[in-house]
């Protein structure tokens, strides 16, 4: 809102007040169901944790951008990104460490999907230029294909 009371426009390029608690209501869901089967998850909003300090584990994030959503990802240690800054540093891109990282964000990405996948949502691995390990969550268990946030 405004000062005057009048509803504020979204930021251009940001999907409508509408979408986002569309989105915010199915990124609540899917850490509800993540959390019932025992996964470690932080909730986060355009990247940033909310309320929780991001740790090892699955991060269900909401994108407000006009073509964002909500999407899954696996979190290591801080530690970790602290080492492969340093590999980055010298140069190495072929470090066995860094693969390990990839292959470990990888496989516990697929497995969040695929927990979410039983449980009647509809995910698929992510399009943005950023996202090689990163899946979309399209839509939760009651909607259609019509409801996919993609559309």
């Amino acid at each position: 809102m405004t000062a005057d009371g009048s509803a504020q426009e979204p930021p251009p390029g940001s999907a409508s007040p509408a979408t986002v608690a569309s989105w915010r209501s199915l990124r609540d869901a899917v850490v509800d169901e993540l959390r019932a089967v025992g996964l470690p998850v932080s909730s986060a909003w355009n990247g940033v944790a909310e309320s929780e300090k991001l740790s090892v584990g699955v991060l269900v994030d909401v994108s407000t951008a006009a073509d964002g959503g909500v999407q899954i990802s696996w979190r290591q240690p801080a530690e970790r990104l602290d080492q492969l800054a340093e590999v980055l540093g010298t140069g190495e891109l072929v470090e066995p460490m860094m693969l390990r990282y990839g292959q470990v964000t990888d496989v516990l990405t697929r497995a969040a999907a695929l927990v979410l996948g039983t449980a009647g949502y509809a995910v698929a691995p992510s399009e943005g230029p950023y996202s090689t390990l990163e899946y979309d969550v399209l839509h939760g268990p009651d909607a259609t294909a019509s409801d996919d946030c993609r559309q």
